[in-house]
């Protein structure tokens, strides 16, 4: 008996691989939607205000982080302007999470406060460490081609004169 048991065979599996694209589409919902879109189409940076405590929201929602309330449309174009509240220079590669590249990006990031009253983090142009030390105001500039990533549409904030 045990000679029949081990004449048997296990079956043999044969393993075939199928490349195939993976294409997906995801909603960036109504209020991110809008952002994205202004982004994409007229080079704008929009959010909306809540009715109750008139605070703008950061990135556009349909409620109300403070009151709770529901934000609704009050769509805000904010300028493009802002003061570096702070700054830091990377000398290594880092991994862009949302797209998987790497970012082999030159330019220093900042917290910035734009005019509005919102908080941006972002890539300044300025390189040069000495230079940073003096930047306080910024305006973004916009990619020319290739947009459609929201704020990823902004190159970099570019020193301005006060």
């Amino acid at each position: 008996m045990t000679t029949e048991k081990k004449a048997e065979k296990k079956p043999e599996y044969i393993k075939v691989e199928i490349a195939r694209p993976r294409a997906y589409k995801w909603s960036s919902g109504k209020y991110l939607g809008k952002l994205y879109k202004e982004a994409l189409e007229n080079r704008k940076l929009v959010t909306n205000r809540c009715p109750k405590c008139k605070q703008l929201l950061w990135p556009p929602a349909g409620v109300c982080g403070r009151c709770n309330v529901e934000a609704g449309e009050d769509w805000v174009v904010m300028s493009g302007e802002g003061t570096v509240l702070q700054y830091t220079y990377l000398v290594f590669p880092l991994w862009d999470p949302h797209y998987g590249d790497r970012l082999a990006n030159p330019y220093p990031t900042a917290t910035i406060k734009l005019d509005d009253g919102v908080f941006l983090v972002h890539f300044l142009e300025e390189k040069d460490p000495e230079k940073l030390k003096n930047v306080k105001r910024v305006q973004a500039v916009w990619k020319e081609e290739g947009r459609g990533r929201g704020l990823g549409d902004i190159l970099y904030f570019r020193t301005i004169d006060e």
